[in-house]
C-alpha cells in the first residue's frame, strides 16, 4: 500500500471526546490507480479512512471511489455521524448525512462516488451547519450572483412543481429535474432543482408534484444565450411530506440486436447522409486500427473495427467500421486486435470536402447516445518508446513531409511557448515544448508542438510547466514536428510563471520596440476596451477585435488577433466598450501592435477612469492646451446646452454643439457621433463623456463619446443672467437675449 498521507484537519476539545475530523478529497493526491482503482488509506488522530477501489482525481479535488468499492471508516471512539459532500451527482448511493453508532462503519458503493469532503463526528461534537432558506430567500441569493457563478451550499425548503420524469440512462435511474416554490397551489416556476438525486434507502425514489422537500446543494445563476435560469445544482433531496401517487420509475426494456461489422456497414450505407439509425446495436468485432489512443481524461478512444482479428483495415472501403470516441468500460487502453462489443447507433457522416477531397461519407458510431465499448479480450499493447524532446525532434525530421510514425513515443519536456491558449469550450491547448526549462522557443527547429492537446488538469498549462505526452510523431508540412491531434497532456509540474499585466499604452510601447513580425518571448495580460468589435467564429471559438486605453475611442491601437473566446461570451466580444483582459504574446505587425494568435479573453469589470467634470468653458480651456490633433489622457464629462444639431439622430448617435449658455451662437465645443438613447434638440441640457481632442486650434471635440440627458432637462432650468431672461407667452417658454427671442430649440423667433 502506498505511503499514507495526512488527510485530516482536526481540533481536539478538552477531555476524551474527539472533535470533528474533516477529510478533504484533495488530500488524497497521488494515491490509487485511475484506470481501475486501487486501495487508498490514511490515518490521523486515530481515525482511519479506507477505500479498496479508488484514486485521487486531482482535476476536481475529489477522491474517486469506483462502483462496488468498499469504504471503511474506523475510529478509537464511537462515530455518531458522517456528513458527505459530493462532486455533482456522483454519490455512489450514499446519503449526505449518515447516522452511525459504532467505532467502525463500512459501505459498498452502488455506483461511482466522487467525494469532496467527509466530516466524521463523535458524541455531541458539533457538525458543520448550513443555512436553511425558503424559496424566496434562495431566489434572492441566486439572483445576486454573477453570471454562471455558484454560491456556498444551503438547505432549501419548498414544494415540488413542474416535475420531469426520473432520467434513465442505459437502464439506470440517474437524476430528476423539477422546480421548487413557496406555495404548491400557486406555482411560480423560478428556482429549478437541476438534476437532483432523490433517494430512499439508497435507491432512486422519484419526487412527485406537491411533495414538500428539503434540497441540499449550491445555488447557481446559469446564463446562456441571453436566458437566465436560477438553479440548485445537482442537489440531494430529503422528503418532508409526500403526496399520494405512483413512485415507480419507468425503465424501458430494450433488447438490442447483436450484429457484425459487415451488417453495420450495410445498415449505415442505407442511411441518408447526416442521419443515424433509429435504434442502437451491439456491434461485435476486432480493433483493426487505432485513430486516437485512449484518452484518460474523457475515458474514450477512437478506432476502426473489422470482422477478422488479423485485419488492419482503416476505411469503410476495406470493410472497417469507425468507432468515434467510444467510452471504454474498462477505462484503459484496449490495444490493437482486441475483441470488443460496441453499443451505439450507426451514423452516416458526410465530411466537408475541404477535409476529405472526395467527400465520401463515413459509416461510424453516432455520438448520441455516447457509444460504449466493452472489451472481451484485450489486444496487443504496442511498444511505447521513451524519448527526450530532442530525440523526438530527430525522429520527426527524419520522416517524409506529412508522414507519421507507426509507434508512439513518451515525450517529457517543458512548455517553452503557447501557440493557442487553453480553450475551455474544447478543453484543449496548443503548446511548444523543449528539454530546456528556461527556453521560450516557438521554433520548429528545436521545439516540439503538442497540437490541440488536452491537459489532464482541464486548465491552462502555462509557460515553464513540465509535461508528458504519449503520442505518435508527425512531420507536418516538412517544417513542424508535432503530436497527434487531441493527445492527453499530463502536467507533471505546474507553471510558476505569472505574466505581467499591462495597459494598452504599455502594450503599444512594448510592441513598437520589436522588429517587424517579431513577438515577445513571454506572454502578457493586456487590459483594454473593445473599440472595433469582432465577429465570433463559432467553429474555432475565437474573434479578432481592436482594443483601446479608454472607452468610446474612434479606433483601437492594439489588435487582438483570433483571441479565444468562450461561446457564452460571443455577444460581449461584439459589444463596443466591453472591458477585457487578453492573455497573449505581443508582436509588431505591419508597424502596429498586435496580440498574437492564441490569446484567451476574459471579460472583467471596467475600472473607474477618474473622470474630470467640467462645463463647456472648462473643456475648451483644457482642450486648447493640447497639441493640434492631440487627445487628453483623462476622461472628461462636459455639461452644457445644445445650441446646434449638426447631424440628426440615427442608429443611436447624434452630432451637436454645446455651450454654457443656451442662447449662445458659439461653435467651439463639438460632440461628434455621440452615443445617446434618444434625439436631442437645441436647448437640451446634456452631458458628454469622452476624451477631449484639439481639432483645429479653435474647436474642441469629443468624438464617439457617450451622451445623456441631464434630469430636469431643457431651457427652463437655465441659470439666467442679466443678458438672458426667461419669458412665458401663452404657456410657451422663450429666452430673450440682446432684444432677440429664442424658442426652446434655440431658434430665433423675433
Amino acid at each position: 500500500m502506498k505511503k499514507i498521507l495526512s488527510l485530516f484537519a482536526a481540533v481536539l476539545f478538552a477531555g476524551s471526546m474527539m472533535a470533528d475530523v474533516v477529510i478533504s478529497g484533495s488530500a488524497f493526491a497521488g494515491q490509487g490507480t485511475s484506470s481501475t482503482g486501487s486501495p487508498v488509506a490514511a490515518t490521523v488522530e486515530g481515525v482511519t479512512f479506507e477505500c479498496d477501489k479508488a484514486y485521487s482525481d486531482d482535476a476536481h479535488s475529489t477522491l474517486r471511489c469506483y462502483k462496488n468499492g468498499v469504504i471503511t471508516i474506523t475510529a478509537p471512539e464511537k462515530i455518531t455521524k458522517l456528513i458527505f459532500q459530493f462532486y455533482q451527482t456522483y454519490n455512489g448511493g450514499l446519503a449526505n448525512e449518515v447516522v452511525v453508532d459504532a467505532n467502525e462503519w463500512t459501505y459498498t458503493l452502488t455506483s461511482q462516488a466522487r467525494i469532496e469532503q467527509v466530516t466524521v463526528s463523535f458524541g455531541d461534537s458539533p457538525a458543520p451547519t448550513y443555512d436553511t432558506l425558503n424559496v424566496a430567500q434562495a431566489i434572492e441569493i441566486a439572483s445576486a450572483l454573477a453570471d454562471n457563478a455558484s454560491s456556498k451550499e444551503y438547505f432549501i425548503e419548498g414544494f415540488a412543481v413542474n416535475v420531469a420524469d426520473y432520467y434513465v440512462e442505459s437502464g439506470t435511474p440517474k437524476n430528476q429535474t423539477f422546480y421548487v416554490v413557496e406555495d404548491a397551489a400557486a406555482p411560480d416556476s423560478v428556482l429549478q432543482a437541476f438534476r437532483a438525486t432523490p433517494q430512499k434507502e439508497g435507491k432512486a425514489y422519484p419526487v412527485l408534484a406537491g411533495d414538500k422537500v428539503r434540497l441540499f446543494g449550491k445555488l447557481q445563476k446559469y446564463v446562456k444565450n441571453d436566458k437566465t435560469q436560477l438553479e440548485v445544482v445537482t442537489p440531494t433531496v430529503e422528503f418532508l411530506s409526500e403526496v399520494e401517487g405512483d413512485r415507480t420509475i419507468d425503465i424501458p426494456v430494450v433488447t438490442l440486436d447483436t450484429i457484425d461489422v459487415a451488417k453495420a456497414l450495410e445498415i449505415g450505407g442505407a442511411l441518408e447522409a447526416g442521419k443515424s439509425s433509429d435504434v442502437a446495436y451491439v456491434i461485435e468485432g476486432f480493433v483493426s486500427n487505432i485513430v486516437n489512443y485512449y484518452d484518460a481524461t474523457n475515458e474514450n478512444e477512437t478506432f476502426w473495427m473489422a470482422d477478422t482479428k488479423e485485419s488492419t483495415a482503416k476505411s469503410n472501403a476495406e470493410g472497417a467500421f469507425e468507432v468515434y470516441r467510444g467510452k471504454i468500460d474498462q477505462k484503459e487502453e484496449i490495444g490493437l486486435h482486441a475483441h470488443v462489443f460496441v453499443t451505439a447507433k450507426i451514423y452516416k457522416y458526410q465530411p466537408m470536402k475541404e477535409n476529405q477531397p472526395n467527400g465520401d461519407p463515413v459509416i461510424e458510431t453516432a455520438n448520441s447516445p455516447i457509444p460504449t465499448v466493452n472489451v472481451v479480450e484485450k489486444g496487443e499493447q504496442e511498444e511505447v518508446i521513451v524519448a527526450t524532446v530532442a530525440e523526438a525532434m530527430a525522429v520527426g525530421k527524419a520522416l517524409a513531409s506529412g508522414a507519421t510514425t507507426e509507434k508512439r513515443y513518451e515525450i517529457t519536456g517543458y512548455v517553452s511557448n503557447v501557440y493557442n491558449f487553453y480553450n475551455p469550450d474544447f478543453s484543449n491547448e496548443t503548446v511548444w515544448i523543449t528539454d530546456d526549462p528556461t527556453s521560450t522557443s516557438a521554433s520548429a527547429d528545436d521545439a516540439f508542438q503538442i497540437f490541440r492537446g488536452k491537459p489532464n488538469t482541464k486548465a491552462e498549462i502555462g509557460y515553464g510547466a513540465k509535461v508528458k505526452v504519449t503520442t505518435t510523431i508527425t512531420n507536418y508540412g516538412g517544417t513542424t514536428i508535432e503530436s497527434a491531434l487531441g493527445v492527453t497532456i499530463e502536467v507533471l509540474e505546474a507553471s510558476t510563471f505569472v505574466p505581467d499585466t499591462v495597459d494598452i499604452d504599455k502594450a503599444v510601447e512594448i510592441a513598437q520596440g520589436l522588429a517587424e513580425g517579431a513577438k515577445t518571448p513571454v506572454y502578457y495580460v493586456v487590459k483594454g476596451f473593445i473599440q472595433e468589435p469582432g465577429t465570433f467564429d463559432s467553429k474555432n471559438s475565437n474573434a479578432t477585435f481592436k482594443l483601446s486605453q479608454f472607452p468610446n475611442e474612434a479606433e483601437g491601437p492594439v489588435t487582438a488577433y483570433r483571441a479565444t473566446v468562450l461561446k457564452a461570451d460571443a455577444e460581449k466580444v461584439a459589444t463596443k466598450n466591453s472591458y477585457v483582459n487578453v492573455t497573449g504574446y505581443l508582436m509588431k505587425h505591419s508597424a502596429s501592435a498586435q496580440i498574437a494568435q492564441g490569446a484567451i479573453t476574459a471579460f472583467v469589470e471596467a475600472p473607474q477612469m477618474d473622470t474630470i467634470h467640467v462645463d463647456v468653458a472648462g473643456a475648451i480651456a483644457a482642450g486648447l492646451e493640447l497639441p493640434m490633433g492631440g487627445k487628453s489622457d483623462r476622461i472628461y464629462a462636459v455639461t452644457g446646452f445644445v445650441n446646434l444639431v449638426s447631424a440628426e439622430f440615427a442608429d443611436g448617435m447624434e452630432s451637436f454643439f454645446l455651450a454654457d449658455d443656451a442662447a449662445s451662437e458659439a461653435m467651439t465645443f463639438y460632440a461628434k457621433d455621440a452615443t445617446i438613447d434618444k434625439a436631442v434638440e437645441a436647448g437640451a441640457n446634456v452631458e458628454v463623456v469622452g476624451r477631449l481632442q484639439n481639432a483645429d486650434g479653435e474647436t474642441i471635440t469629443i468624438e464617439n463619446g457617450k451622451a445623456r440627458y441631464i434630469p430636469g432637462e431643457g431651457i427652463e432650468n437655465i441659470v439666467l443672467t442679466e443678458k438672458a431672461q426667461k419669458v412665458v407667452v401663452d404657456g410657451v417658454i422663450y429666452i430673450v437675449r440682446d432684444n432677440k427671442m429664442f424658442d426652446v430649440r434655440g431658434t430665433q423667433v423675433r
